[in-house]
């Protein structure tokens, strides 16, 4: 059943004790003020909606502490459209955390939701062994909560699962996974962290009001993240399904984020209203043949040409953001990334449509390891194209350069072309003949900008 659908996702009294008064019990304890321990109350007196107001701002268990300053605070946390439950591990434990949640839920009134954001309990697979019984207890009533927002007409919803490793540099485990579409006429904003996205869970038909969605270290295995009305979209450091070609159909978004961290590129079936673009892929995007070379190997059965459902070879990424006016591509930079990332993005630059709205074009961390043919080739479909930034994170690689430019064909530049900003952490002799390269295809040198980055 869709997540907002039906009553499958009631809390039960049985997680809550016997009343509001036992609700927190085990609520770490906080020091009293020297204001209150002299019965003083001056925020009391004012109006129920400026108290809200007030506590709005606070977590869910300070919020909730207000009950006890005097009879005039009891009920009023109770009707709290803003709920944050936040810095779980002062609870202890994740059962007992979820009891006061669920707790809070229960005893709230019906008051509809302006906000509701919970973290789960740190789960943390330095020794899962020890940690093996309560890993399932952090995230057993994320649904339920999820649920309880739909219901009560929440405006933002943010699901942050929280989870870490022995090694800082490996990914955090997702441990919740979400498989239906959310049903609600009023969810604006949805924030989700450390999740797994199955079946149709990112079809948001039933979500006329979205505007912002945003995914971080997480799993999208899903055919298509649909939506009408999505503005604002942000995937990052996230693993796409190395089968799934993964359709993203936005066609209002105007601000795109997308961190590939691994699996095939998501690709836009039409172009979208997009003003600002950013792309940053990771050494394990497969949208690449390794039968010759990371080039098509021109076999119409290889599943490894290019994420197309037809299997040719034309652009997919670049094709759907051709209304951008900002427009970043970016890639983390390894000897071993070198003939994959960007070959991923040198194959869609040479296949791409008209920008007929860019202005301004950064690249980062792979331009100089990209062929400069692609980047030309780009050049002439941007006719309004104003700045270009090529970033180098570090050149300590091996580049190869033309030893000789006069066989290059200069250019017809974009006609508004301002500056060229070559930025580098150190100006090597393989930046001067980068540079140089640029000068033949009649880029000339005052427009050209050499900036040393710090570190």
């Amino acid at each position: 059943m869709p997540m907002g659908a039906g009553v499958g996702g009631r809390l039960s009294r049985r997680y809550c004790g016997t009343g509001a008064r036992h609700l927190f019990n085990a609520m770490p304890p906080r020091r009293v003020g020297a204001a209150a321990a002299r019965g003083e109350d001056c925020i009391g007196a004012l109006p129920d909606d400026l108290l809200l107001h007030v506590l709005s701002f606070l977590p869910a268990h300070d919020a909730v502490r207000t009950c006890v300053l005097s009879r005039r605070w009891r009920q009023v946390w109770k009707s709290l459209r803003v709920l944050r439950f936040t810095k779980p591990q002062s609870w202890g434990s994740a059962t007992k955390f979820n009891r006061f949640a669920n707790s809070v839920l229960l005893f709230r009134s019906r008051a509809p939701l302006e906000e509701l954001t919970f973290e789960t309990y740190m789960y943390d697979a330095i020794n899962p062994l020890l940690d093996k019984d309560q890993k399932n207890e952090r995230v057993k009533y994320a649904q339920r909560w999820i649920m309880y927002a739909l219901r009560h007409s929440v405006r933002v919803l943010r699901v942050l699962v929280n989870s870490r490793l022995s090694r800082p540099q490996l990914r955090p485990i997702p441990l919740l996974r979400l498989s239906e579409p959310l049903i609600s006429q009023h969810l604006m904003t949805l924030e989700l962290k450390s999740v797994v996205l199955t079946n149709n869970s990112m079809d948001f038909s039933s979500c006329p009001a979205l505007k912002n969605l945003k995914i971080r270290d997480s799993k999208i295995w899903v055919h298509k993240i649909s939506s009408q009305s999505l503005s604002r979209l942000s995937v990052k450091n996230c693993e796409f399904s190395g089968d799934i070609c993964t359709q993203i159909l936005a066609p209002n978004l105007s601000s795109l984020l997308l961190d590939v961290r691994s699996g095939r590129l998501p690709y836009f079936p039409s172009a979208v209203l997009l003003v600002k673009a950013y792309i940053r892929l990771d050494q394990y995007c497969r949208d690449c043949c390794w039968h010759s070379n990371f080039e098509h190997c021109a076999h119409d059965t290889c599943v490894d040409c290019y994420g197309n459902n037809d299997r040719s070879a034309k652009c997919v990424l670049l094709r759907g953001l051709c209304n951008a006016k900002n427009l970043e591509l970016s890639v983390q930079f390894s000897v071993y990334i070198q003939n994959r990332a960007a070959a991923i993005f040198k194959r869609d630059m040479k296949l791409c449509p008209i920008f007929s709205n860019l202005k301004t074009l950064v690249l980062n961390g792979w331009a100089v390891a990209c062929e400069l043919d692609a980047l030309i080739c780009f050049l002439q479909h941007a006719p309004i194209l104003e700045k270009i930034t090529l970033q180098h994170n570090g050149l300590n690689y091996n580049v190869e350069m033309r030893e000789s430019c006069s066989s290059i064909e200069k250019i017809a530049l974009p006609e508004h072309l301002k500056l060229v900003e070559v930025r580098c952490q150190k100006i090597a002799e393989n930046v001067h003949k980068f540079v140089d390269i640029l000068n033949a295809y009649g880029i000339t040198s005052d427009i050209i900008n050499i900036v040393e980055m710090d570190g």
